[in-house]
């Protein structure tokens, strides 16, 4: 049995611990946040239930598909999903993606990290900000200089240039952290402003959401969130605008606050997302009962880092949808699941 330490609890790093804790391996995931999921989050705003990440979650496979009825309680989204342009244009969105199931939880879509992480051991709340060698393994570092460890390997799962980060600031050889850095160098991420808006009304649409494919619009994914279930109580209307890496850096910093109330002057930003919310569904809405933002500095993987970083160093791996550079949860429990069998392998 092997001691094995995992830096983040989003579904990459659940799904390895997963797997190697059922191979009777002992297994530590260290989270910075308050809880599981990563980038495949829920948030409950009263009545309302907000997937502010990863919209819906689609298993390809036979394991996927096995790892979906095995959390139990999944629902296939059949609305389907359209397209719009630059100019706000809607059209059909293709035949045979919306063919294909979208896996969506009443409880939220978060419903799936929590299974993943059942009976690991999770230290939530802990920034781990760099690895240290001592002597076949390695101690793990937070921001107030606490250490955790030795354990023999150690599983990287966070946006890679936040795992080269820490890489760099880390007591380790130096040549397995040059090879590390340079080959999760040319990995890439879209950042996103994610704004969820709370209205009065209901508006029917023959779709559940609309993607801008030309990437020309300040919008960048527009959802009826309402449409999933358990998500907002009747006859309310619950809207999800994750807004382009251009709209999103812009406003970034202008756009701290998590949440406006009904009472609340929107800022000119989110005045202007209404607007377009409005527009795209082609509805009046009135004003928003409600809106929460999320930021995501790393929202979705869109260059892939080298295989060199998969394969791994001295104990020293890295798994995340980074590896594929596309921002899907499928792809990050796959990558999660090899990494698992690649540690097993070598040891």
């Amino acid at each position: 049995m092997a001691d094995i330490a995992i830096v983040g609890a989003g579904v990459a790093g659940l799904a390895a611990g997963h797997v190697l804790q059922q191979a009777g391996h002992s297994v530590t995931i260290f989270e910075k946040s308050r809880g599981p999921g990563g980038r495949v989050t829920s948030r409950t705003v009263g009545l309302f239930r907000i997937d502010h990440g990863a919209q819906v979650v689609k298993a390809p496979t036979a394991e996927l598909l096995s790892l979906v009825q095995a959390v139990g309680g999944a629902e296939d989204l059949t609305a389907p999903v359209w397209t719009f342009d630059a100019q706000g244009r809607v059209n059909p969105g293709d035949p045979a993606m919306n063919a294909e199931p979208k896996w969506v939880w009443p409880g939220g879509n978060s419903t799936l990290a929590k299974y993943l992480a059942r009976g690991l051991a999770l230290r939530t709340e802990v920034t781990i900000a760099s690895l240290r060698r001592v002597g076949e393994g390695y101690d793990l570092v937070d921001s107030s200089g606490g250490a955790f460890g030795p354990y023999q390997t150690v599983l990287l799962t966070p946006p890679a240039p936040q795992a080269a980060h820490i890489l760099a600031t880390s007591a380790i050889e130096a040549a397995v952290k040059r090879e590390l850095i340079e080959a999760l160098a040319p990995a890439s991420y879209r950042m996103c402003l994610s704004i969820a808006l709370a209205y009065p009304q209901h508006p029917q649409k023959p779709w559940y959401a609309l993607i801008n494919t030309d990437r020309q619009h300040a919008i960048a994914w527009l959802a009826c969130e309402h449409s999933k279930p358990g998500r907002a109580p009747a006859p309310h209307g619950l809207i999800l605008a994750q807004m382009g890496p251009t709209w999103s850096a812009a406003y970034w910093d202008a756009l701290m606050k998590g949440q406006y109330g009904e009472e609340e002057e929107l800022p000119t930003p989110l005045a202007q997302v209404h607007a377009m919310v409005c527009g795209l569904i082609g509805t009046n809405l009135g004003s928003p009962l409600w809106v929460d933002i999320h930021r995501w500095r790393y929202a979705l993987a869109s260059t892939p880092y080298l295989a060199a970083a998969s394969e791994g160093r001295a104990g020293i791996y890295v798994a995340g949808d980074g590896e594929q550079g596309l921002g899907r949860v499928h792809l990050a429990i796959e990558s999660g699941w090899r990494a698992a069998q690649r540690i097993m392998s070598r040891m």
